[in-house]
């Protein structure tokens, strides 16, 4: 170990961990800001290593760009997948940085299309739309993950629970994903690498808002029957409700127009019912569990002769008319009510006025919310509404296109002060994948089901190239006492904290939520800061010391006893810490150790010396025999279990003198079942198991498998592993 000025071993462990800067500083005609660029040299190591990668910076930063410089490094043939309404945009941006790619759609997918070209580079756009592995599009997705380098793309990938990020990292590292910890989790994740949000505009809010009049009819709503018997379950009857409640707390228009759907549904299931139809088990579970928020089957074309006897038609019969009156009734007391939705409208039009010289969006999940505060505001200049069915402003109906020009960057300098656009109301319809910088105060009408909605929402304005110094956010809270038994606010907090363990959350997205201390960084996040730390350090360098390749140690005071340690193998560098507990990889704990060298440069003593050696060589012992007989992608299925019983049993039932013949296809096939596969590989895998083959054609068949697909796993640390520098943190009290 040879002792080295503070400054040299910091340069020596800065330059190992953040590489070689491979990503030029311009891709065609687009200049790139240096968040970019390092987020896509950090992306494009990664992606070498693993075959795959998250760019999970926050919403407005540039990840397109980010993205298409991944792809330039990595090289060779690239294809896109993205929904089909940012197809233009992906286009746009590919000519601006003169590349050529593939471009596929998740709809396309979704409808079954197969993939014309095999690309070497693959770039999945709102990744989080690929978070259920049962859906066809996942499985188109699979198959093109099947030999590409994946990069993955999305501000929100995880959009209700972890197990939405594992099924995305899955695409390229199988089914192992299963077993990763959170620290594993984020090495394959990019976000915070830099720090693009200071250059955003600066958040003001979530502010909370309650408008008058209060909705009373909250009794109603809990007591109303369900349309069919539950026959003692709860959860059918409580969806419904929740679903109703929803409804209720974006606005009076779209709880009435889900009350309507519910009476004429039912009317047609009693018309069915009485024309001698009877509706199967299964009819009636899809109507009961799906809540008005989705689309439900007609009941009039789905009942068909079925299981139910007349005892449980005529209780049916019964249910239907009890819940028919019963909304009848709802719709009756709501029409008699204050309406909510005239205290919403008389807001809107005081932010309006409060943020005059200023464009606003207000964003909502139903479309009937935006209809009836348009017939309320569009009156008023400078209102317009968008919907899936079209756009509208006091003149009549206009183009999407025209409405959206207005809120692109530049719009203020071409529009008429007559025509422009002040406040627009709209779904989410406009909530993933556009620029709409124009605007500088967004407004959540209500809580959707997912979190990840409302930092996309407030993404689309708050841009980098915005023009504003500032981006307001109001968040109008449910009519009382709905916020008491939603509990939207607490259920989105819980699906925020998940998010912000691994990936983070670009600030406050939601007026209650406020991370804990302990919880101000995600994993993600910690990873990205501690490369900016790196990154300093390599202005660190001192001239004259050269260290020929030998370890290098050097120490600095600190308030606590420890040390920051550099392992390098041929394939990758690793930091690691111990801060007076036990050796520690965390990104946490390493950036704690990177923040705790601020004093002054120390000579190393000896014994701590030693005993920090010691202990990293006996760390690196355990991590190779780990590595040894490390079989987790086996144990993460059931098809690898399956599979390597049957190669035992395959040699055991084999002729002595044909053993050594088909020694070496078992251990190929042994290994294939060992080894790390994307998902698409996976699912052929789990097909190749149960082949009914002979012995020998079924081993060869698996050995062929594991030579084509087979990606073997570079993340550990390898026999060649060593300790590359060492810096000691000596407390001197």
């Amino acid at each position: 170990m040879l002792m080295a000025p503070l400054c040299v071993v910091q340069d020596r462990i800065a330059r190992s961990v953040l590489g070689a800067d491979t990503v030029p500083p311009t891709l065609g005609a687009v200049v790139l800001r240096a968040h970019q660029r390092a987020a896509a040299s950090r992306l494009a190591q990664i992606i070498r290593r693993t075959n795959g990668a998250l760019l999970a910076e926050p919403v407005g930063v540039g990840k397109t760009y980010t993205a298409l410089a991944v792809a330039g490094a990595l090289g060779g043939k690239v294809a896109v997948l993205a929904p089909a309404s940012l197809r233009s945009m992906w286009h746009d941006a590919l000519e601006a940085c003169r590349m050529s790619a593939t471009l596929m759609t998740h709809e396309a997918l979704s409808r079954g299309a197969e993939a014309t070209r095999r690309p070497d580079v693959l770039i999945i756009d709102e990744a989080h739309r690929f978070r259920v592995p049962t859906t066809r599009r996942y499985a188109v997705a699979a198959e093109l993950c099947r030999h590409a380098k994946v990069l993955l793309v999305s501000a929100t990938p995880v959009q209700n629970r972890r197990d939405d990020l594992v099924a995305l990292l899955a695409l390229f590292l199988g089914r192992q994903a299963d077993q990763l910890s959170d620290e594993q989790i984020s090495v394959h994740v990019v976000r915070g690498h830099s720090d693009p949000l200071a250059e955003l505009p600066r958040l003001i809010g979530p502010l909370s808002v309650t408008t008058t009049p209060v909705d009373d009819r909250i009794d109603q709503l809990l007591q109303l029957p369900p349309p069919v018997p539950a026959r003692g379950e709860s959860l059918p009857a409580a969806l419904l409700t929740m679903g109703l409640l929803h409804h209720w707390s974006s606005s009076r228009a779209a709880l009435v127009a889900a009350l309507k759907r519910r009476r004429a549904r039912a009317l047609a299931m009693l018309s069915a019912i009485d024309a001698g139809a009877r509706p199967t088990r299964a009819e009636l579970s899809a109507w009961t569990y799906a809540s008005d928020a989705l689309q439900l089957a007609f009941p009039a074309l789905v009942v068909a002769d079925g299981d139910l006897d007349a005892c449980d038609l005529d209780e049916l019969r019964e249910a239907l008319e009890t819940h028919h009156r019963a909304t009848g009734e709802l719709l009756q007391a709501l029409a008699l009510a204050p309406n909510p939705d005239d205290g919403r409208a008389a807001w809107l039009a005081e932010v309006c006025d409060a943020h005059r010289a200023e464009r606003s969006i207000a964003f909502c999940h139903y479309e009937e919310t935006v209809n009836a505060l348009w017939t309320r505001l569009a009156r008023r200049p400078g209102v317009a509404a968008l919907t899936a069915k079209g756009a509208r402003v006091a003149g009549g109906a206009v183009s999407r296109g025209d409405i959206l020009r207005q809120f692109t960057p530049g719009a203020s300098r071409t529009v008429a002060t007559a025509e422009k656009i002040q406040l627009l109301l709209t779904t989410d319809l406009l909530s993933e994948g556009l620029n709409l910088q124009e605007a500088s105060v967004v407004i959540h009408l209500d809580y959707p089901w997912n979190p990840a909605r409302l930092e996309q929402r407030v993404g689309r304005v708050r841009r980098l190239g915005s023009r504003h110094e500032s981006v307001t956010v109001y968040a109008v809270a449910p009519p009382a006492p709905a916020e008491r038994l939603l509990q939207l606010e607490k259920r989105l907090t819980a699906k925020l904290r998940v998010a912000n363990r691994t990936i983070g959350v670009a600030g406050h997205i939601l007026p209650a939520f406020r991370v804990t201390p302990g919880e101000e960084r995600s994993l993600a996040d910690s990873e990205g800061e501690l490369r900016r730390h790196l990154a300093a350090w390599l202005t660190c360098l001192k001239s004259g010391f050269h260290d020929n390749g030998r370890p290098v140690i050097a120490a600095a005071r600190s308030d606590r006893d420890g040390f920051l340690a550099l392992v390098e193998d041929q394939s990758h560098s690793i930091l690691l810490t111990n801060l007076g507990g036990q050796i520690s990889t965390s990104p946490f704990r390493v950036l704690e150790a990177v923040r705790a060298i601020e004093g002054p440069e120390a000579r190393p003593d000896q014994g701590r010396t030693d005993t920090a050696c010691q202990s990293i060589d006996s760390w690196l012992a355990h991590r190779r025999a780990s590595a040894s007989i490390d079989f987790a992608a086996a144990a993460s299925s059931r098809a690898r279990r399956v599979a390597l019983a049957r190669v035992a049993h395959a040699l055991s039932r084999t002729p002595r003198h044909r053993r050594v013949l088909l020694a070496p296809l078992a251990a190929a096939a042994r290994a294939a079942a060992t080894a790390p596969l994307p998902e698409g590989a996976e699912r052929v895998f789990d097909t190749l198991v149960g082949a009914e083959l002979s012995d020998e054609a079924w081993l060869r068949s698996l050995a062929a498998f594991g030579e084509l697909n087979a990606r073997h796993p570079t993340e550990s640390t390898s026999v060649s592993a060593s300790i590359a520098a060492i810096i000691l943190l000596q407390c001197e009290s």
